[in-house]
């Protein structure tokens, strides 16, 4: 369905599977930052439904997901992860850097490639909008909030996701070890692509090369798909 923002009228595509049925919602518009409060929405009602742009998940929604830091995922709190709507055809990214030099340079990459860049300050965040959000760029220090690289949460996370819904994320390693664009680490680490630390000034072009070799890679294949009508 498409929402508009009450405060700056910008305009979003929201799927009806991600509004939720019998509560409230609240968010912030990616445009203007405004936070928007909407009433519960039932499924069968008359009218069309009131603007909707976000929905709230406690953080007990994500106490599933394969973590190496138990404490980090504490259900006895709540935390709230609204939807991230973006104008239709917009790119974005999630960033899981907080090393701030790493980070500083990610976020110059990303806008100057265009992507709308959603910073994860904590693992319990990453995940929750990994859950609720769909990402076409997810960039990743394998050492994010002081893990180890054998035993990355968010990693591990991604690493057994269905194919359907994995082939749609670009996911980029940021490494201390592993050289970058070493192809074969990347495939065992279950990546796209790896950039080693030690070039983080290069990330945009390292993201350009990379991207375009994905892009190459896949289109055959996504041209059958969508002569099949099946994407």
């Amino acid at each position: 369905m498409k929402i508009q923002c009450s405060n700056c009228q910008a305009v979003f595509n929201v799927p009806d599977a991600k509004i939720p049925e019998g509560r409230s919602f609240r968010a912030t518009c990616s445009k203007c930052n405004r936070s928007i409060t909407v009433a519960p929405q039932h499924t069968g009602s008359s009218g069309s439904k009131e603007t909707v742009i976000g929905m709230d998940a406690s953080l007990s929604e994500v106490s599933d997901a394969p973590t190496a830091i138990a404490a980090d995922l504490d259900v006895t709190s709540a935390y709230d992860s609204p939807l991230e709507v973006l104008e239709e055809g917009a790119m974005s990214a999630l960033v899981c850097v907080d090393e701030p030099g790493r980070l500083k340079a990610v976020k110059e990459a990303l806008e100057e490639l265009n992507y709308y860049s959603s910073v994860a300050s904590s693992v319990k965040e990453a995940l929750s909008k990994l859950r609720y959000n769909q990402y076409d760029l997810v960039m990743l220090d394998e050492e994010f909030c002081g893990e180890v690289a054998e035993n990355n949460t968010i990693l591990r996370y991604l690493q057994p996701m269905p194919m359907t819904t994995r082939r749609s994320i670009f996911l980029m390693l940021i490494s201390n070890q592993v050289k970058t664009l070493d192809n074969l680490m990347a495939f065992a680490k279950s990546v796209n692509a790896v950039i080693n630390t030690d070039d983080i000034q290069k990330v945009k072009l390292v993201l350009e090369r990379s991207m375009a070799d994905h892009r190459r890679f896949y289109k055959v294949y996504k041209d059958t798909l969508q002569g099949l009508g099946a994407f």
